[in-house]
């Protein structure tokens, strides 16, 4: 089993987390070589190890230079290509109406965690993501319905109404930050519970710019 243990760093748990493509790593403690009964002291996730980096740089954050800086003149997340950018891949982005199977499909072949839902001027609607599909689990949904004929919007109707509080945090499902935000806020906003990712938004319009997720931010740190 995957697993890690009290002295290893950090930046070792992260790792595992991250080349395993797992959730969380369990810690575990063995008092001696002897000992059958060894002890689940913690799970290890991305949102905590962040959390934890968050309250040390805190007050100081000032001396690390790079967290000051906007998230839009760093290489990390998933961004909208510029005219003239072909660094960047195309942002997975779909409308209300498309439906559900499309938005099942597009998660497998941009091999993304989420979608933002937008509206005809890529403003934010929502977003779907796989966490989502849950809700068709609930009472055997998927069984009565045609995923080629349900709109992602009745989907995320009907995951609403099956948990009203799944993935909200301070009554939002969608968490958004602007590009001029500095990598300590947007760090800062990942480490609250349930947030997986913040959608990148024009001020004022909304128009979704790209998406910055918690593998994201590790992957560049790490970098």
């Amino acid at each position: 089993m995957l697993q890690a243990g009290p002295d290893n760093s950090l930046k070792d748990v992260v790792l595992k987390i991250l080349q395993n493509d797992v959730a969380a790593v369990p810690v575990i403690y063995t008092s001696s070589e002897c000992d059958s009964f060894p002890n689940l002291l913690y799970l290890a996730s991305l949102c905590q190890i962040l959390k934890c980096i968050c309250r040390h740089f805190r007050h100081i954050s000032s001396s690390v230079p790079i967290f000051q800086k906007p998230i839009s003149t760093l290489t990390m997340g998933t961004w909208v290509p510029k005219i003239g950018d072909s660094n960047r891949r195309p942002l997975a982005m779909l409308k209300p109406n498309a439906s559900l199977n499309t938005a099942l499909s597009l998660l497998v072949q941009a091999h993304v965690s989420s979608i933002p839902i937008v509206d005809d001027n890529d403003s934010l609607l929502d977003i779907y993501s796989r966490s989502d599909i849950t809700a068709l689990a609930k009472d055997r949904a998927y069984a009565r319905i045609h995923l080629d004929e349900m709109s992602i919007q009745q989907a995320l109707q009907h995951g609403h109404d099956v948990n009203s509080s799944f993935g909200f945090f301070n009554g939002q499902r969608c968490q958004m930050c602007l590009n001029s935000d500095s990598l300590m806020k947007v760090m800062e906003r990942l480490s609250n519970p349930g947030v997986r990712r913040v959608i990148v938004v024009e001020a004022g319009s909304k128009c979704v710019e790209g998406i910055i997720s918690l593998s994201d931010v590790f992957k560049f740190l790490l970098g």
